[in-house]
């Protein structure tokens, strides 16, 4: 283990000089044990893969900062968690957002296609929130439709907030896989109704 720890300070400072082949052993040594850890959160091979190219941009963007005695690894890892937790939560933002313009968007344009693709995107939405169990659905409505927080979704349903944090992001995960798939649909309704 000391080895591998003066080897890692070694690569540092290496890398911090700007030595593109101490970049490489690094990419080398790390890849495949960032991208399970990417996976395991992100579910997606393209979006892990993803994750650990743009963990290994910012080393190499911001080499000169690396701290040599503490090595890579934790900067490593320390970068890719704080990225992964960015896409966590701006998929939920976005979730969100297309729910809201599911059932915000109302009769503002009449035009016959964008109507059909509007009614599609929402059938398929009801569709998914239909899908999941009373309880879910109804914390998912809770907290999207009426802007309550954990607490008062607990408060309301005698259940503890973790269970309350817990159902909604299973909900979450469950809509985001049928919006991914109509993602593209979200975007064109959205340009015509709301741009």
């Amino acid at each position: 283990m000391e080895s591998k720890i003066n080897n890692d300070q070694i690569l540092a400072t290496r890398l911090k000089n700007g030595d593109h082949s101490a970049f490489e052993e690094l990419y080398a040594t790390y890849h495949q044990l960032l991208y399970s850890v990417a996976f395991k959160y992100l579910k997606s091979e393209a979006a892990a893969e993803d994750a650990v190219h743009e963990t290994f941009v910012r080393l190499w963007t911001h080499r000169d900062g690396l701290d040599p005695i503490q090595g890579v690894r934790n900067y490593l890892f320390k970068t890719l968690k704080f990225h992964i937790l960015n896409l966590i939560r701006n998929n939920k933002r976005m979730l969100v957002k297309n729910y809201e313009i599911s059932y915000n968007a109302g009769e503002i344009h009449q035009e016959t296609e964008s109507a059909i693709i509007f009614n599609d995107y929402k059938k398929a939405v009801d569709i998914a929130i239909n899908s999941l169990s009373a309880q879910k659905k109804h914390i998912f409505k809770m907290k999207s439709e009426l802007g309550l927080s954990n607490e008062e979704v607990a408060q309301r349903l005698g259940l503890s907030i973790n269970t309350v944090k817990f159902q909604y992001s299973q909900a979450s995960k469950t809509l985001k896989s049928v919006l991914k798939l109509l993602f593209t649909f979200a975007v064109i309704v959205y340009k015509l109704f709301f741009r």
